[in-house]
């Protein structure tokens, strides 16, 4: 818990939000409050030897039993992530460095799977991209395969600038990830180190994701149409109304400009000039639209920040430390909604709440808010802007829990405007979200639609097998999408309860084995969507695993 003792600014501040409390009030309430003492369970770290690290190591090679399932056939790309056909002068390739350079990098990448799989509960942000260092593993263990086989180095170049797209992406973003351990760090260098010299070696240089691109920029410029829509009603009493609208618009016009160059298979460097162009006239246009606190707008702001970075990561672009601007406007806001609380805090509505020490928490928690103005205000390092929100959150669970039966509708409005301005900035922050905020009804009702898109493909493929089998894989998909359905339903109950949460999930999992097990026999054309369509799943039980942890 957050200690005031290590910060003597909040002990020359005044707490404004108690300054609406008359002194008779101050002192009912002390009268009534009773200290809470709050009891927390840590979950045991893993152990490699435990049964969740069995069950995630199980997960992890079914994911990449599909994924070597759907690569190991012949180079086919298409679209725009096709990658130009390289015009290799193989007088000039030392095919030996090829191979073992790609061996290198292969075997790097088996271990950093290895390496990441220890840290992915104590370090959040490895979790996500799990699945992507498991294709390019798959990817790059075929390649050095096929390259012992086949000397068609125009063949051996194509299929790796796949493999570029991909790993340049998510070494970016594990280069992002706070707390990764040192051995982790150091098999990303290696590999990235590696990549070079492939794509120095086979001539290809380095390749984009130009569909995923593509599709990040159009989000984006759709965001920004939505932004200036909500400009023009918001704002509509406003006299820079009109000038704010035309600003966006241009703004909306140089993110569509960046598709167009996306589409037309224009070089790196044109797109990220002209997207670097664009990030300019954004954050103007921010600037401009931030002092009028409209919530309405902020959330339009945030969406196109997170846009933003996607498209960093797509671009590979060094990603910038925190928004001082952005975290000082977000803090403000936060304290508004905190400042607004308070003054609606009437002594009736605390009088109709459980008895508990009610000054003291809400002291702690507004002393967590000032502490981090007084952090943005000294212009201090992300780190330390980190930390002091940290302080935030754990305060925010004691306060939100205390003053989250009160009786009023108004109230409860503020307290979630209070959350929501604390998810904006842990986003601005680039803070990881924890296990327990993950969408469990989300993910679960996500499943039971692959779960169904899966039965859809196999009954394509069960039509050419024996009775019996058909059967019996029916069955299993079927038990499958069943469970998924139940554990909905459970997710959905009031109370929650975790215990049956995680009995089910595990029966889920258990039921997924045996559908893996079924589809992994198929070799009939639709081999690969099945297989796709198991790398999907397979993912999500890994974050529920993951959240039910």
């Amino acid at each position: 818990m957050y200690s005031r003792s290590s910060h003597t600014t909040w002990n020359q501040k005044k707490r404004k939000g108690f300054l609406s409390f008359t002194p008779s009030r101050i002192i009912t309430l002390m009268i009534f409050g009773v200290t809470i003492t709050c009891f927390s369970i840590s979950a045991p770290a893993q152990s490699p030897n435990d049964s969740n690290s069995k069950l995630v190591n199980d997960l992890l090679r079914l994911l990449e039993k599909s994924e070597l399932a759907t690569r190991d056939r012949e180079y086919k790309p298409s679209g725009l992530d096709l990658p130009p056909t390289p015009q290799l002068n193989t007088s000039r390739v030392n095919i030996d460095e090829v191979k073992d350079t790609l061996e290198r990098f292969s075997a790097d990448s088996s271990a950093l799977a290895i390496s990441l799989n220890r840290v992915m509960y104590q370090v959040p942000g490895v979790r996500e991209y799990m699945a992507d260092v498991l294709k390019v593993r798959a990817r790059s263990s075929i390649l050095a395969d096929r390259i012992r086989r086949n000397s068609d180095l125009n063949l051996i170049a194509a299929e790796y600038g796949e493999i570029d797209q991909l790993w340049r992406v998510v070494s970016l973003q594990l280069e992002q990830v706070r707390g990764l351990d040192r051995n982790s760090k150091n098999l990303i260098a290696s590999m990235n180190e590696s990549d070079r010299k492939l794509g120095n070696l086979l001539q290809t240089g380095p390749q984009l994701k130009r569909t995923e691109l593509l599709r990040q920029t159009s989000a984006l410029a759709n965001a920004l149409s939505i932004l200036v829509q909500d400009i023009e009603i918001e704002l509509s009493r406003e006299p820079k109304r009109y000038e704010l609208v035309r600003e966006g618009q241009q703004v909306e016009q140089r993110m569509v400009q960046v598709s167009n160059l996306i589409i037309d298979r224009q070089s790196y460097d044109s797109i990220k000039r002209e997207y670097l162009a664009f990030r300019d006239s954004w954050n103007s246009f921010a600037t401009h639209l931030r002092p009028y606190h409209n919530r309405i707008l902020n959330r339009g702001i945030q969406r196109v920040v997170q846009q933003d970075r996607s498209i960093q990561e797509l671009l590979w672009l060094p990603q910038d430390g925190a928004n001082l601007q952005e975290i000082a406007h977000l803090t403000e806001s936060l304290k508004r909604d905190v400042d607004e609380f308070y003054r609606r805090a009437t002594l009736r509505l605390l009088i109709s709440l459980p008895p508990a020490n009610y000054i003291s928490t809400s002291d702690e928690f507004y002393g967590t808010v000032e502490n981090l103005i007084d952090t943005v205000n000294h212009n201090e390092s992300t780190s330390d802007l980190i930390t002091s929100f940290t302080y935030i959150e754990q305060s925010w669970k004691d306060f939100s829990a205390l003053f989250h039966s009160v009786e009023s509708p108004a109230a409860l409005q503020l307290l979630d405007k209070v959350d929501n301005s604390i998810n904006a900035l842990r986003i601005a922050l680039r803070i990881e979200q924890p296990s327990d905020s993950i969408d469990l009804a989300k993910l679960v009702v996500s499943l039971e639609t692959q779960s169904t898109q899966l039965s859809i493909i196999a009954e394509q493929w069960l039509s050419t097998e024996s009775p019996s089998f058909r059967r019996s894989t029916q069955a299993a998909i079927r038990d499958f999408s069943e469970t998924a359905h139940e554990l909905h339903r459970i997710i959905l109950a009031q109370p929650v309860s975790m215990a049956l949460i995680r009995t089910k999930s595990s029966e889920l999992f258990e039921r997924w084995f045996k559908v893996h097990e079924k589809i992994s026999r198929c070799e009939t054309r639709e081999k690969y969507q099945l297989q796709e369509a198991a790398v999907r799943i397979t993912q999500m039980l890994m974050d529920l695993r993951y959240a039910t942890k």
